[in-house]
């Protein structure tokens, strides 16, 4: 994308940047730049336009033109950077796991006003991808007991360096939601059982961002043929898990909210609430088992 044998200004080398991630379709261009470029340099944004005129070294122009192919390639700005924010922790990401959106803070949200007042609980993160919703509940609660499980060895394996990475304890577990021994391999008394599953139908993928249906793992994007077909699993084992008086919190698609919330209704759970995400779609579920 650049010629790399020239000698670059930072200002020249943001413009050549810039016009190259916008001819390749990339959103926000400038600021992908930014991110990109302040990475490679060690250097926040600030700095990148107050010396305009600094030299950038040749290795560190090389390392730049890799990162914009990779991104006018489509490839997730995170990915690139293998890093994403997420309640305020720094965590590493890689293509083995979802990248974390600001609506799943929400759910974080959710979840920790369901445990406020209740002392030393215990929680379940099924299908924890980085590990973002278990780290985040942990550093927040850390009386907590927080076990979290995933189907996929190499998202555990992001998930436990994450975790090291932030000195916190988490127990992970290779569990998988449909198996029928699923129940048995997980801890159970729990005050909260917390999960944002496969939800989008495979049908949608045509319409996602090409950074999202290219890049993100199909595994822990798409449902199968039944779109509620996660949610039907853990509606039937949260009894088990989750003790009297304990909750659920689920992340949903928009358009399946509603049904998530009567599919707990009708495996007996109360208090069943929908709640709206940062974009007004209802797609937060919580309730709780009497």
């Amino acid at each position: 994308m650049l010629d790399v044998e020239r000698a670059w200004t930072q200002q020249a080398l943001m413009k050549a940047a810039v016009a190259g991630l916008s001819e390749a379709g990339v959103p926000e261009a400038r600021r992908n730049v930014e991110w990109l470029l302040g990475a490679v340099l060690g250097c926040d944004r600030a700095r990148l336009y107050a010396y305009p005129e600094r030299s950038v070294p040749p290795e560190a122009v090389r390392r730049f033109d890799e990162m914009l192919v990779r991104r006018a390639r489509r490839e997730p700005l995170q990915y690139i950077l293998e890093e994403a924010h997420f309640f305020g922790l720094r965590l590493r990401v890689t293509p083995a796991v979802l990248i974390p959106r600001p609506e799943t803070e929400q759910v974080v949200e959710a979840a920790l006003a369901l445990l406020a007042g209740r002392p030393a609980p215990r929680v379940l993160d099924v299908g924890t991808g980085s590990g973002c919703i278990a780290l985040a509940l942990k550093h927040t609660r850390p009386d907590a007991s927080v076990a979290a499980c995933d189907v996929s060895r190499a998202a555990l394996a992001v998930a436990r360096e994450n975790a090291a990475r932030l000195g916190l304890e988490v127990a992970w577990l290779e569990a998988d939601l449909l198996a029928p021994d699923f129940p048995g391999r997980v801890p159970g008394n729990l005050d909260l059982l917390v999960s944002n599953p496969p939800y989008v139908p495979p049908e949608e993928a045509p319409s996602l961002a090409p950074e999202v249906a290219a890049h993100e793992p199909h595994r822990a994007l798409f449902t199968g043929p039944d779109p509620l077909g996660f949610y039907r699993v853990l509606v039937r084992v949260a009894p088990v898990l989750v003790r009297p008086g304990g909750h659920v919190v689920f992340e949903t698609h928009a358009g399946y909210g509603a049904a998530v919330r009567d599919l707990l209704e009708a495996g007996g759970f109360e208090q069943a609430r929908l709640q709206a995400d940062l974009a007004g779609q209802p797609r937060i579920v919580s309730a709780r088992r009497p």
